[in-house]
């Protein structure tokens, strides 16, 4: 019966704002950079492209790029407050139902029960029984 699973269910009764605020502004700051600036280096080769620069085109691309960054540093920024404040407003709505209407009920595997299963077993094998004969011998 090695791989039986003992299952529970458990319901989330309540969710921490802080916690739930500081992973969703991360996850909107890393969404928020990427997005800005890949956009401003799309909308760079699609401008030098058009305006078919060849004089001092390294330092417009590097300086470009630097500002780029910098807007998309500044999208991080602002996309980090909001995914802050949305995920603590969503946390507060949560826990207000969950208080009211009951919260969602998940069914979590107890993976300690499988692991004690797996020792009761290799106690019983034989390979176990002899090399616990053998611990026996050495003892003083």
């Amino acid at each position: 019966m090695l791989g039986m699973t003992k299952c529970r269910m458990t319901e989330i009764k309540k969710i921490k704002k802080i916690s739930a605020a500081n992973i969703v502004a991360l996850l909107y700051a890393l969404f928020g950079f990427t997005a800005s600036f890949i956009t401003s280096i799309y909308s760079l080769i699609v401008f030098v492209r058009e305006k078919q620069l060849a004089d001092k085109l390294s330092i417009y691309i590097l300086t470009n790029l630097g500002l780029s960054f910098l807007i998309a540093l500044a999208a991080a920024i602002a996309a980090g407050i909001a995914g802050w404040l949305l995920g603590f407003i969503t946390a507060a709505f949560y826990n207000f139902l969950a208080k009211n209407i009951g919260g969602v009920k998940i069914e979590l595997a107890d993976e300690t029960f499988d692991e004690l299963k797996k020792d009761e077993e290799i106690k019983k094998s034989p390979f176990a029984k002899a090399a616990g004969d053998k611990q026996e011998l050495f003892k003083y």
